[in-house]
């Protein structure tokens, strides 16, 4: 079977989609499919040991300022999608999946003269091109862990004047996914919560998605065998993402002993001030430290050495920490919002209801006193996440839905 996979941000230190599509390229190509990635930037580490990269341009100039382009932006600025990328941008208007898929069409084009796909599958883009790529007769599936108006809604939430939510609606491209997401052949999400949130948001048929678990790296979130820290609980999330709830984790690490310290996983100021800013007001800044970004080695590290991971957040679509943690034997308490029940069970943590940091309280309290229930929840968790959300299991769960469409679509020709 022939691949191409298209992700607009393919490097793994840049979030989700990197990291996405640097795993599953890998164990898709040791179960013998031949991969290929179509690719922006930031650019990936290096796929050529399993897959053939080509990659795109972008200038990345969402939220820079004109006079801080500098000349070789500049310069490139006035070929033809960068200079749409530059326009649209200048009226906050995040472009990068649109223009990115309109890229990855005419790459195509090019691609198609020396190999045929099977499947194309588009990791969290959802732009027009894809309507265009459908042109070449290939079936085009996409991942898509949530719909935006999650993340819209929450960033309305804060917004305070009516310029702040301007900026927000013209920021999300939701009328654009709305309409490409119900033409496609196929829709991956990660769990049965996205699944009914993409047919609540967008009207997507659930006999037109298909729930693949995320996957994680097994091998290296294992436990460190280092010794625990009693007192010490982690978060580990983007901090300037409303949905996270860190205000409620910080309210409630305020009403726990003054011992008991919080290690937030992302960064700190002056590259990112929500959380900081809380952690004054709430008073806790003697408790709390930042790490910045950290490698997967040393997240693992942190993971083993916490008593609890927490997870506060008002909508998660998959949860990925949590199964991290678990897979380091390290107990969670989390909310039940969204996807984070299919993630965790009774059986490695306790779960809370969202939006209420007495709760958040309680349960990390009652675990930091009961240290078996801890070891006990840790061996369970590492057994719950090693068999649901491995990489090999979601890679082949994943070419299970390419099987599928591939057939479907073929049976419609």
């Amino acid at each position: 079977m022939k691949v191409l996979l298209l992700c607009y941000r393919g490097s793994p230190y840049c979030g989700g989609l990197g990291i996405y599509l640097y795993y599953l390229s890998r164990e898709l190509a040791r179960m013998g499919v031949e991969v290929d990635v179509l690719v922006g930037p930031p650019y990936p580490d290096p796929l050529d040991e399993w897959s053939t990269v080509h990659c795109v341009e972008n200038l990345n100039i969402w939220m820079m300022k004109t006079r801080k382009f500098g000349s070789s932006r500049l310069k490139r600025v006035y070929s033809v999608w960068n200079l749409v990328d530059y326009i649209l941008t200048r009226f906050h208007i995040f472009s990068e999946m649109e223009t990115f898929s309109m890229r990855a069409f005419f790459a195509i084009h090019k691609l198609l003269r020396k190999k045929r796909y099977d499947v194309i599958h588009d990791v969290n883009g959802l732009g027009w091109g894809l309507l265009f790529i459908k042109g070449y007769g290939i079936p085009v599936i996409s991942t898509i862990h949530h719909p935006l108006t999650r993340d819209r809604d929450a960033d309305l939430m804060m917004d305070v004047t009516f310029w702040d939510r301007l900026t927000t609606v013209l920021f999300y491209p939701l009328a654009m996914q709305r309409i490409v997401i119900n033409r496609l052949d196929r829709i991956i999400t990660s769990s049965r919560e996205g699944m009914e949130e993409l047919n609540r948001a967008f009207g997507v048929k659930k006999d037109k998605i298909s729930i693949v678990y995320n996957g994680m790296d097994i091998e290296s979130f294992t436990n460190t065998g280092e010794e625990r820290e009693e007192r010490l609980i982690l978060f580990v999330g983007n901090t300037e993402d409303h949905k996270k709830g860190i205000a409620f984790l910080l309210e409630a690490l305020a009403d726990l002993p003054k011992e008991i310290r919080l290690t937030i996983v992302d960064e700190g100021p002056p590259l990112k001030k929500n959380a900081s800013r809380l952690v004054r007001k709430i008073g806790v800044q003697n408790r709390v430290t930042f790490t910045g970004k950290v490698d997967q080695k040393t997240l693992a590290s942190l993971y083993s050495r916490a008593a609890i991971l927490v997870m506060s957040s008002l909508y998660e679509g998959f949860g990925l920490p949590a199964a991290e943690a678990m897979a380091c034997e390290t107990p969670v308490v989390v909310t039940t919002a969204g996807a984070l029940p299919e993630v965790v069970d009774s059986s490695c943590g306790i779960l809370v209801e969202p939006g209420n940091a007495r709760a958040l309280r309680d349960a990390i309290a009652a675990l930091l006193e009961d240290r078996q229930t801890r070891s006990r929840m840790g061996k369970n968790g590492r057994k719950r996440a090693a068999e649901n959300f491995s990489w090999p299991v979601a890679a082949k769960n994943t070419l299970d839905v390419y099987r599928d469409v591939i057939n479907r679509y073929r049976r419609l020709q």
